[in-house]
């Protein structure tokens, strides 16, 4: 009797010291946890306790419903009062966090309430500072890159002096941290070095290369993509008026500026050809083969492919297929585009040798024909 006493009174001070606002909880335990004599059932009650403690902490302070705030809770179990989560909560409003933006940080990383203020987030935040960074850049820097909270700052200043440097301005180097969410967790050696050695044997260093990483960057590809060397490729190779001139091309087939923008984004190289020549393939794959604009836009590769040796000869094979009565669920997509030519061929023109042996010599013909005919790719 007197071993059941003393795990009953543990019970309730562990159910007092949580201080939890709803009464409830306690009858709760006692519902869930059968009468014993063991150790192992006070463990769960306090257990219990803690864990409830924490999962309405998450709800009543932070915001959480209670299913984001019950998977939150199995993170913090080292949390056992208001304490620690309250000075946590207290520091980030000090710096003017609201508390949509607290919210979107725990979500991101509950953990983040396990952080001790005095020696984690104030040397933190005041690294921070000492790069010229305003209380207002620090709660943008942080809510679009949540990382920067949990990653050490001996890792994290060195980057963002890096990027400031190369930016040239504070208000660049806010602009990047709202466009890439997750830029302080890449490598600078392993990912972005190599690309601005790129650019410098290109002859680009100092202000001009910040120009062309700006407008990567205006692109919609961000540094870390690995379509980043490709892109800034075609903006070396491509000027800001042919760009314009070839929004102003697409818009007249029908493509609005995000249009053009997404197939960029896709498929940069497409805008190495002449105007003549995108001009001469819209026409061809719009009039011709039927492809509505917003279907090629999403597919630029085809516009990447030769006129005369690719787009022309294989659509005028399924075109002849298609009037046999073959080839109707392939004619509508790019697949037989796609394809490399052995491929097609064996697809294509072998497959149906023995029915139709014209199509051999057609496609020979075809492709001889509009090669001749046009120097253009």
């Amino acid at each position: 009797m007197m071993k059941r006493l003393h795990y009953f009174s543990s019970f309730c001070k562990t159910v007092y010291f949580t201080r939890s606002p709803h009464p409830h909880y306690a009858s709760l335990l006692f519902a869930v946890l059968p009468y014993s004599d063991s150790a192992t059932a006070a463990g769960a009650a306090s257990a219990t306790g803690k864990h409830m403690f924490m999962v309405q902490y998450l709800v009543d302070s932070c915001g959480f419903d209670q299913e984001k705030a019950t998977e939150a809770s199995k993170l913090l179990k080292g949390i056992q009062s208001r304490q620690q989560p309250d000075s946590v909560l207290a520091f980030l409003k000090s710096y003017g966090f609201d508390d949509a933006s607290v919210k979107k940080l725990l979500l991101y990383s509950p953990k983040c309430l396990l952080l001790d203020v005095e020696k984690t987030l104030a040397p933190k935040f005041r690294a921070f500072e000492d790069l010229g960074l305003s209380p207002s850049d620090i709660v943008q820097l942080v809510w679009s890159n949540p990382s920067a909270i949990r990653i050490k700052h001996e890792r994290t200043v060195p980057k963002i002096e890096f990027w400031q440097g190369l930016l040239g301005s504070k208000d660049a180097l806010v602009k990047l941290f709202k466009r890439n969410r997750t830029i302080l967790s890449y490598s600078i050696e392993k990912k972005i070095q190599p690309n601005l050695e790129l650019l410098r044997e290109c002859g680009l260093d100092g202000p001009k290369l910040t120009s062309v990483l700006r407008r990567a960057e205006e692109w919609g590809v961000p540094r870390t993509s690995g379509m980043f060397h490709i892109t800034l490729r075609t903006l070396l190779m491509v000027s800001p008026e042919k760009f314009k001139m070839q929004m102003e091309l697409f818009r007249s087939f029908g493509w609005s500026e995000d249009n053009f923008v997404a197939a960029f984004q896709k498929c940069p190289t497409f805008t190495h050809g002449s105007l003549t020549t995108l001009q001469r393939k819209m026409e061809f794959l719009k009039n011709e083969v039927g492809y509505a604009s917003s279907f090629i836009a999403i597919r630029p590769i085809l516009l990447k492919m030769s006129l005369e040796s690719r787009l022309i000869p294989r659509h005028r094979i399924l075109a002849t297929l298609k009037s046999r009565g073959h080839c109707e669920s392939d004619y509508k997509v790019t697949a037989y585009m796609m394809a490399s030519e052995t491929k097609f061929v064996e697809k294509y023109i072998i497959f149906y040798k023995d029915r139709y042996p014209d199509l051999s010599e057609l496609y020979a013909s075809l492709k001889h024909t509009n090669t001749s005919d046009s120097g253009l790719q």
